[in-house]
């Protein structure tokens, strides 16, 4: 299953993780907000979790907010542990009452 690739569904707010037919294995939801964008909810498919495709997801999603100058609010348990680990994507970290 190496042939996936992230691409963003504007529609239906979210990443998501497709083949090549269309099919949807993954998807990084998110809502926009003036000041940021919220990541409330990742989910990958059973039979490719543990293989590196949630963090082709969020890594796909938190370089197009860096693209776009938007900052990023993780509500989502992964997206918050994986920028935790991640340090040069803490920029991107909204702080509540700070402004940025």
């Amino acid at each position: 299953m190496a042939d996936l690739s992230v691409v963003e569904n504007v529609d239906e707010h979210r990443y998501e993780l497709r083949d090549e037919a269309g099919t949807v294995f993954g998807h990084l939801e998110y809502l926009l907000r003036e000041e940021f964008t919220v990541l409330p909810h990742t989910e990958v498919d059973r039979s490719l979790r543990g293989r590196g495709w949630g963090d082709r997801l969020v890594r796909h999603a938190l370089d197009d907010l860096r693209a776009k100058g938007a900052k990023a609010y993780p509500t989502c348990p992964f997206v918050e542990r994986w920028i935790d680990r991640h340090e040069e994507y803490e920029d991107l970290r909204y702080r509540p009452g700070t402004g940025s």
